[in-house]
């Protein structure tokens, strides 16, 4: 649910919050004409397959200045989107930066004060007087509710709670109430393996760079976890767009891959906006689906050698059938001289994952590690590169971890090469 700078009640979706809205300005501008220069913006759809809506209405006459509230970063996103350029909408920003993804934030445009009082906001809104004392009232009022944020998903995704274990943004109360749930000991054991596994790529990057790979698909990338409140463990999680910027000097590319839409609305917006990494929907259970796309055969070169990134995704997925077929289509398909790179939680006498099991399963979450065996038959016939099946951190010395105990990372981790002969 959004408010305009004119909070009004929630209610029934006839008349839709926009009419409401709608209604409410025509009473309280000056300059009620302004509204037929209104932008209704649709701001996606939420977790029950409704779809939200928010009204702005243009500066001009008394209205030197507008504002819309809205519920995280990707409502904030599409409303930039909308406006910046716009005719009637200059100097569009967002102030809700550092804001979480469950947190309100506030777009606005014209005339900037940074600590404008309530009054001053109706008035720079273009509010006649009894339109200010109205909204006046409505904000300082205890007896006169302003709109209601939206109510929260209940239900935990993969996604956040793994931004969650990470410190980033991107996550809801419910996907941090199961970190939050576990004893102390308990949840720093699994956001250890989480940064562990995060600061594994800068190591795959460089091997597949040295090969001379310039194709990234990452799998199940889940959120670009770039502006996170880091772990102790840690000072920064690159991403890997930035990586390969670094490694691949000549026609580098990336492309990021995720089944969660609240993904796509998001990072999707940030990470398309850059000149190099691309962003596909897709699910990884349907392999054969996801490789054939159009747009997966038109964003890779499918006769050079890619480098696939399946970090951390496959213990989500409990079918070990889907698991297997997934990869077998996946390494059927790549080209010979493709570097398969998995991480992959598992058991360790001092640090079994498998105690994790029932709790993340209670919350809706489906936590499968597996034994090296199984994780190893993921690869196929491909041949695994030294040091073969390792924890990550110890896949090689450079990781900023790779002092900490052989199970610490609650994983293992294996690369593995597309022989030039063989279907894998």
């Amino acid at each position: 649910m959004t408010h305009h700078d004119d909070p009004t009640a929630s209610g029934s979706s006839v008349p839709t919050r926009a009419a409401r809205e709608c209604a409410l300005l025509a009473e309280r501008l000056a300059d009620p004409a302004l509204l037929e220069q209104a932008v209704e913006i649709q701001l996606g759809p939420e977790d029950d397959g409704s779809t939200d809506t928010c009204l702005a209405v243009p500066v001009g006459g008394r209205r030197v200045a507008g504002q819309v509230t809205v519920m995280g970063w990707g409502q904030a996103t599409q409303v930039m989107l909308a406006l910046t350029g716009r005719p009637g909408f200059p100097d569009v920003r967002d102030f809700g930066f550092g804001a979480g993804i469950d947190e309100p934030r506030a777009i606005r445009w014209g005339l900037h004060i940074q600590s404008a009082e309530h009054r001053e906001c109706a008035q720079m809104w273009g509010y006649h007087a009894a339109g200010v004392e109205a909204y006046v009232a409505e904000r300082e009022s205890e007896a006169v509710p302003v709109t209601p944020l939206p109510d929260l998903p209940t239900v935990p995704t993969v996604a956040r709670f793994y931004d969650a274990l990470l410190g980033g943004h991107d996550n809801y109360a419910e996907d941090r109430r199961i970190f939050t749930g576990f004893a102390w000991e308990e949840a720093e054991a699994l956001a250890t393996t989480a940064v562990i596994n995060r600061l594994h790529p800068p190591a795959i990057v460089r091997y597949c760079a040295d090969r001379g790979i310039t194709q990234y698909l990452d799998l199940g990338c889940g959120f670009p976890v770039t502006d996170a409140t880091p772990h102790p463990l840690t000072y920064r999680y690159p991403t890997l767009h930035d990586l390969v910027a670094k490694e691949v000097v000549e026609d580098p590319r990336v492309v990021y891959v995720d089944h969660d839409i609240r993904i796509y609305r998001t990072a999707g917006i940030e990470i398309e906006a850059g000149p190099q990494p691309e962003w596909v929907l897709g699910d990884i259970r349907y392999m054969g689906q996801l490789l054939s796309s159009s747009r997966m055969r038109r964003l890779l070169d499918w006769d050079r050698p890619i480098a696939v990134l399946l970090h951390d995704v496959l213990p989500w997925i409990p079918d070990d059938g889907e698991a297997t077929v997934s990869l077998a289509v996946l390494r059927e398909q790549l080209p010979p001289g493709s570097v398969l790179s998995i991480t992959h939680a598992a058991d360790f006498d001092e640090n079994p994952m498998s105690r994790f099991i029932k709790p993340l399963h209670a919350a809706g979450l489906a936590f499968t590690p597996r034994g090296a065996r199984a994780i190893g038959g993921l690869f196929g016939n491909w041949p695994l590169e030294s040091p073969g099946l390792v924890p990550p951190h110890r896949w090689r010395p450079e990781h900023p971890h790779a002092e900490l105990p052989f199970h610490a990372a609650g994983a293992l981790a294996g690369v593995a090469v597309k022989p030039e002969t063989g279907r894998g």
